[in-house]
């Protein structure tokens, strides 16, 4: 057999794929995984409603228990002193303010009796009241007070002195001896005055006074005494 029947029975050589046909036969390129949006952010809570609110009338009475003692004696004109509300306020049939409170007044004026005439009297006025860690003025009427005047009972008694010196001078030496008893018992009358000083306002601690607001306030009402939420100390054993 001859070489060129060899060359004739092998096989065709393949044909080549063009380039475009073997790019479609190509899987597509992996696409990027998509990373997912985070979730939104919650919506903040709604505010809290405001609180409620109520008006104290005018003429609505406060009645107080003092903790600081008040005297005539000692006390000065604008000095502050420091009391609780001793009743618990309410509008319409509501509590608004429980007993307990702290309140605070000024002194409006004072006098203290002399020691030849005169009287003691006491003037007071409260200016604002402490309820849930606020503070609210108030305008009150003022509370008002005199003690018993001594000025009467002094001019008896130096009257009383002068005409017994006067008798019992001119008894013991006429004319001018009346005019010197009369000084003498002047004196006399004026000594026993003297050692007896009028009569004081005194105001101990614990004392109750009633005040009428003379203007309306208005507070955020609460049921809860000052003491609620206060730790107490355990008992001693």
């Amino acid at each position: 057999m001859s070489a060129s029947g060899d060359d004739d029975s092998a096989a065709p050589p393949a044909t080549p794929v063009p380039e475009a046909q073997d790019q479609q036969n190509q899987p597509p390129p992996a696409q990027p995984t998509a990373i997912a949006a985070p979730p939104p952010a919650p919506a903040p809570p709604a505010p809290p409603p405001p609180p409620q609110k109520a008006t104290i009338p005018s003429g609505t009475a406060l009645s107080i228990r003092l903790v600081d003692p008040i005297d005539s004696d000692s006390s000065q004109q604008g000095q502050n002193f420091h009391a609780t509300l001793d009743s618990p306020l309410a509008v319409d049939g509501q509590l608004v303010i429980p007993a307990g409170y702290d309140v605070e007044g000024h002194v409006v004026d004072v006098k203290s009796a002399g020691k030849f005439a005169g009287k003691s009297e006491l003037t007071l006025q409260l200016d604002r009241i402490s309820v849930g860690g606020k503070y609210y003025d108030i305008q009150t009427n003022t509370y008002h007070r005199e003690a018993t005047s001594r000025g009467k009972d002094t001019a008896e008694k130096v009257g009383a002195g002068t005409v017994i010196g006067a008798v019992l001078g001119g008894i013991l030496g006429g004319g001018k001896g009346a005019a010197v008893g009369a000084a003498a018992g002047g004196g006399v009358g004026g000594g026993v005055q003297a050692s007896t000083k009028g009569q004081q306002i005194k105001l101990p601690s614990e004392t109750v006074l009633n005040f009428t607001l003379q203007s309306p306030v208005t507070v955020v009402p609460t049921t809860k005494g000052p003491d609620t939420g206060r730790r107490r100390l355990d008992t001693p054993q």
